[in-house]
């Protein structure tokens, strides 16, 4: 049966990842079957456990994939991060730390590579914005407070937390996690910012560096 077949007799939801892909690619090219475009889709991301990985390769680099399928991939995929994003976390309600690890676990749990993530609060403990402030490692090198800052100033922000994964799964701070946190602390001290807190996300569960006193 062909996919459109099955869609209209069976529904959306019959179809595999595998198959939603096909749809959304479309077709492919003259050497490239549509199924060994979506076959090599499959191999980056992990059997699409890992969809980030699709984001942040560049696509035209995969056979039979050119500017239009791109643009197609990249656009659903941040359709899904966008919905998901106002589907688990609620802007109308203050935000508890409580809140944001469970967000955070559910979105960033099965990334493979860390994520430093910037949750953007006002006065009153509302979320203004989230913001994935670096991709890679935390070390002094590669992350400046200043790129948290610099968001937080556009916006009616007195409160910050941020947030990274740990693919690992373990919870423990790593001494560059924690020498990063108070760095950031004594900045936005200076611009009268309170950073509250600094979660690590694993698997199903979460540390928070302000509840072990070490903010």
């Amino acid at each position: 049966m062909k996919i459109r077949e099955q869609v209209q007799n069976h529904g959306i939801a019959s179809l595999t990842i595998e198959q939603l892909f096909i749809l959304v690619v479309g077709s492919g090219t003259k050497n490239h079957h549509v199924e060994q475009i979506v076959h090599h889709l499959a191999y980056l991301s992990n059997n699409f456990s890992d969809l980030t990985v699709l984001k942040s390769i560049n696509l035209l680099n995969v056979p039979g994939i050119g500017q239009a399928n791109q643009a197609r991939i990249l656009a659903i995929l941040e359709l899904c991060d966008r919905l998901n994003h106002h589907q688990r976390l609620n802007l109308q309600q203050p935000a508890t730390t409580s809140i944001l690890a469970k967000y955070l676990i559910k979105k960033y749990c099965n990334y493979q590579q860390e994520e430093l993530i910037g949750i953007f609060l006002d006065v009153n403990h509302y979320v203004l914005t989230e913001k994935i402030l670096f991709r890679g490692t935390l070390t002094a090198a590669t992350v400046h407070p200043r790129e948290v800052i610099k968001t937080a100033l556009l916006l009616p922000c007195t409160k910050i937390i941020i947030a990274h994964n740990h693919p690992s799964g373990n919870l423990q701070p790593s001494s560059a996690d924690l020498a990063f946190t108070k760095r950031l602390y004594s900045c936005c001290e200076l611009f009268g910012i309170k950073l509250m807190d600094h979660l690590i996300i694993g698997q199903d569960d979460f540390l928070s560096i302000h509840e072990q006193g070490l903010l």
